[in-house]
């Protein structure tokens, strides 16, 4: 093989002296040719515009005489109008009409009114199908010349002269006119020229023909632009251009094909009206001197051309002999570089050949960059195909096609490289070639692997580090905002109270807002430490014994001063609720709770209706129920955009409604991921304008330890009456009471429960217990209860009611009401509130239960290790005032100091700050808990800092501290946790 190449090698020069000679006179021939096509073209140049020169003033005479038949008829008309306005007699009228008519030659004379109905000299009427405006254009007063047509007859040109209104034999006209056959106007414009083969035309801007004088085309043509774009090759912008020639009036010519046939095309403006006259006239006819000059030419030229073709082709053969003896050397040389350096870059070389696609030539490092060898590339034209990734749409794509002799393309595509599996990127570029009258494809694919490789670093880096400038300048602008905002009202209300500090009244309602303002911004910080640590994945849940009751109830005692401030309608109901003793997180739900609720009541206008519902469904475990939680209002909504991004981080609406409500944006998100911790779902529904609906479902685990019995035997058989007006209530209620034994009926309406406790008590069967609706829509619960008692019923009656009821309270108990419950109402509340109301209440003890009473801590000692001068006061006052007495220390090694000097009872406990100068709490407390002293080794110590995350409670108690408090300070778990380590 290597010996048949070599050959291949050597034979090469012979055929490239060939075609180097052949080259040589094909260059001279082909410059020969281009003399003379350039001369060709300049004849041709020159006829064309002799023979549209010619043509042009063939038209232009055409129009003189147009004009002149124009001018000469309205000329005639301005006189036959002065004559008439002078002759009374009608009959002289016609007869003077009949002479002109016979001298001049027109078809018709017209009196004619404005509408376009008219009159003839023999008392003729009729409609004259002319324009629509020509009554705008008789009134105007110029001379009018037209197109019209009459039934039966041909096209005509007509021309009208205003006048002031006439009457010719009773009909009224404002206008005298004759009207020609378009026939005899093409008389008078018929000009012998070009062996009679020209045609001319008198058309409207838009092509509409009004005087046909062709000699080519077919006289029933309408259009003459609609006949050239359907019967020429013209494009469409072609057509465009002629018909703003003609509506612009300009003049121009042009080569134009018309079925085959080849035209010289000319035209100018009429100077009539908005009218353009064109003429045509057959190349062919032009053109019949050219074609003997072009031949006799071509004849002189190809006898010039073959001599010095002869003459070139021998001296280009004795002098190309030595240079391709040359060449033939560089070649060589040439073969032997490019080998070398293809097998030391990255780009494969290779040769396709056009038709069989096959490699005629594969650079040797191909198998270095692509795995496949040069005989696999040249043996298989699929196999680089192949070598695409397969869910690439590049395996089927040639970008090769249609790609002509020295066209260049460039693109970008992925190959798997077939030894290693690598993924590695090539930049092709592909050129086409013709070699020996073959078309060739050399292509050069480049690696770019190492390039695409840092490119993607790059831009990952540039993405994540554009993301994280954006969700820092967005939580700083966030941040700024909304932590000003309630620093901006305790600096300003501070400021405001020492200016009138002898006012105690607007003092006290200074701190009640600077108190407000304060804990709204404790829950911008609790917000922001709650999504780091839940991202950082230092949250976790704490399974407790709660009562699913209590927490609603709790959330309504807390959002009930927002309800009644915004004037808000609060709903709360549970329905199908058995299992209300429940094990989970209580704090994290009621965080749940409280963030929908709140944002529930931050977006809905005043007037507005806020909901929280609860139902119990089946369960998908043995010993977990599934509980669904709705929160829903009829507020302000959100975009469905928005409602994709609502649970992100630090997202917040950006809208008018909106922009001035204050949050961190992280409330929801903080929602989401302790929904998901607690292993449910929460799902969103929402539209501008109609409000939000939240529905969280969530598997809890029961108390299998509460499932006391349903029935009550004190209640077994009696009747019961639920009103409300809420159909889910009075059901839910209702199956309650069934389940403990009573006989249940209910109603929406407070007149038909009045209705209902008469008839009751008629037929003997009395209820035992009414359960009515504060807020009923035809008269409220207490009308309902004093038109009951005014029957002589003195049945228990319950207020139910989702609202405070201590204003309503005197008023209640005067009109009969036995006891009031708090919606949402649950079966511990049904039993407790019914037994109450019946005498028969049950008493349950509770060991955990303590008595109540403020805490007395007289002679108590306590060290304060604080070292901030604010914190140490206000923890001094608060702690005196429960009867402590308060040493200080301002850092941990006073603190160490204070205690080793101390004897034991000096001190009952420490309250250890954790971040303090010198020595921080936590190395003050292992040094406190390393004295040689057992007494005061054993001495408590509590934790009170302003780190609040999980890690940092742990890191305290591992220390040896006891106990662990968050800054700011709340009194009550402080002295909860007091008393737990004192008492111990």
């Amino acid at each position: 093989m290597e010996e048949t190449h070599y050959h291949a090698k050597r034979m090469r020069p012979l055929g490239k002296r060939r075609v180097a000679a052949l080259a040589a006179v094909l260059v001279l021939l082909l410059g020969i040719a281009a003399a003379g096509v350039r001369y060709f073209d300049f004849v041709s140049r020159t006829v064309y515009e002799e023979s549209t020169a010619h043509l042009a003033e063939v038209l232009h005479q055409s129009n003189n005489m147009l004009n002149e038949v124009v001018e000469k008829n309205l000329t005639y008309l301005h006189l036959w109008e002065t004559t008439m306005r002078h002759i009374s007699d009608e009959d002289e009228i016609r007869q003077l009409i009949e002479a002109v008519q016979q001298e001049t030659g027109f078809s018709d004379f017209y009196f004619l009114s404005a509408d376009g109905n008219y009159m003839t000299a023999a008392g003729e009427t009729g409609y004259l199908g002319i324009q629509d405006d020509l009554e705008d254009r008789i009134t105007q007063g110029g001379d009018i010349v037209m197109t019209a047509v009459l039934p039966g007859k041909p096209e005509m040109l007509v021309f009208a002269c205003p006048e002031n209104q006439g009457t010719y034999r009773g009909f009224a006209y404002d206008a005298v006119a004759v009207s020609y056959y378009n026939d005899d106007i093409v008389k008078v414009l018929d000009i012998s020229a070009f062996d009679g083969t020209a045609s001319r035309y008198v058309l409207h801007p838009d092509g509409r023909i009004i005087i046909n004088c062709a000699a080519q085309m077919e006289e029933d043509v309408y259009n003459l632009l609609a006949a050239m774009q359907e019967r020429s090759p013209l494009t469409s912008e072609d057509i465009q251009t002629l018909s703003d020639d003609f509506s612009q009036g300009r003049s121009g010519s042009r080569l134009v094909t018309l079925d085959g046939t080849r035209y010289y095309m000319t035209y100018q403006s009429a100077h009539i009206l908005d009218w353009t006259i064109v003429g045509l006239v057959p190349a062919a006819v032009v053109n019949a001197g050219m074609n003997a000059l072009q031949s006799s030419t071509i004849v002189m030229v190809s006898m010039i051309v073959l001599g010095i073709s002869a003459l070139a082709l021998a001296l280009v053969h004795r002098k190309s002999s030595v240079k391709l003896r040359r060449k033939d050397m560089e070649i060589l040389y040439r073969d032997e570089l490019f080998m070398k350096l293809s097998m030391n870059v990255d780009d494969v070389f290779l040769m396709l050949d056009a038709q069989t696609n096959r490699a005629d030539y594969v650079s040797p490092n191909a198998e270095k960059l692509l795995g496949i060898t040069a005989e696999q590339i040249q043996e298989d034209v699929h196999v680089l195909g192949k070598l695409h990734p397969q869910e690439s749409a590049e395996q089927t794509m040639n970008y090769l096609t249609g790609l002509a002799v020295n066209e260049q393309r460039e693109w970008d595509f992925e190959y798997i490289h077939q030894k290693t599996s690598e993924h590695r990127w090539f930049h092709v570029i592909a050129m086409g070639s013709n070699v020996e009258g073959r078309t060739k494809y050399i292509l050069v694919m480049s690696d770019r692997t190492a390039d695409k490789k840092i490119n993607q670093a790059l831009s990952e880096a540039v993405r994540a580090a554009e993301t994280a400038n954006r969700a820092k300048s967005t939580f700083l602008s966030n941040m700024s905002h909304d932590i000003r905002t309630p620093m901006n009202a305790i600096i300003g209300f501070t400021t405001l109270a020492v200016s009138n500090m002898d006012d105690k009244e607007r003092v006290q309602d200074y701190l009640s807002k600077i108190l407000a303002s304060g804990n709204h911004l404790l829950s911008l910080i609790n917000d922001i430490l709650d999504m780091s640590r839940i991202e950082s994945g230092k949250i976790h849940l704490e399974e407790t014994e709660t009562n699913l009751s209590d927490v609603l109830h709790d959330l309504k005692t807390i959002v009930s001063g927002q309800i009644h401030a915004k004037q808000l309608e609060l709903y709360m109901d549970a329905m199908d609720v058995t299992d209300e003793d429940v094990y989970c997180d209580k704090t994290r739900l009621n965080q749940v709770l409280l963030n929908l609720l709140s944002n529930a009541i931050k977006f809905t206008p005043a007037g507005g209706t806020v909901s929280v519902r609860l139902r119990q469904l089946p369960g998908t475990r043995k010993d977990r129920e599934q509980y669904e939680i709705r929160v829903k209002d009829n507020g302000i909504g959100m975009s469905p955009e928005f409602a994709k991004k609502i649970f992100d981080p630090f997202e917040r609406e950006r809208s008018s409604t909106v922009s001035r409500i204050q949050g961190t944006g992280l409330g929801m998100a903080i929602t989401k991921n302790i929904v998901d911790m607690m292993g449910g779902t929460i799902e969103i529904r929402t539209e501008p304008g109609k409000g939000t609906e939240f529905i969280i479902r969530v598997a809890l685990r029961v108390q299998p330890e509460h499932h006391r019995a349903e029935r009550i035997a004190e209640l077994e058989g009696l009747k019961a009456l639920v009103v409300d007006d809420d159909f889910n209530t009075c059901d839910s209620v209702t199956k309650m009471l069934v389940r403990v034994g009573m006989r249940s009926e209910w109603t929406l309406s407070g007149k038909e429960a009045v209705l209902r406790a008469r008839q009751s008590m008629e037929l003997g069967d009395a209820f035992h217990a009414y359960i009515i609706d504060w807020r009923l829509p035809d008269m409220n619960g207490i009308e309902v209860t004093r038109q009951i008692r005014s029957l002589g019923d003195g049945t228990p009656i319950i207020i139910l009611t989702a609202y405070d009821w201590t204003d309503i309270e005197v008023e209640a108990k005067a009109a009969g009401v036995t006891a009031f419950c708090s919606k949402p109402m649950f079966m511990s509340d049904l039993r407790e509130t019914l037994l109450a109301a019946l005498g028969q209440s049950q008493t349950e003890t509770d060991d955990s239960v303590l008595p109540g009473g403020s805490p007395d801590f007289r002679g108590k000692h306590i060290l304060l290790a604080e070292d901030n001068e604010l914190n140490r006061e206000i923890a001094v006052e608060i702690l005196s005032k429960y009867g402590f007495v308060v040493d200080t220390a301002e850092n941990g090694v006073e603190a160490v100091e204070k205690i080793k000097e101390s004897k034991p009872g000096d001190y009952d406990l420490v309250l250890m700050d954790v971040q303090m100068p010198l020595m921080d709490g936590g190395e003050a407390t292992r040094q406190i808990r390393a004295l040689p002293d057992p007494a005061l080794v054993k001495i408590p110590i509590l934790a009170m800092t302003a780190n609040a995350f999980e890690e940092d409670r742990k890191s305290a108690l591992e220390c040896g501290m006891n106990g662990f408090l968050s800054k700011p300070i709340n009194i009550e778990e402080l002295i909860a946790a007091l008393s737990s380590l004192l008492a111990g």
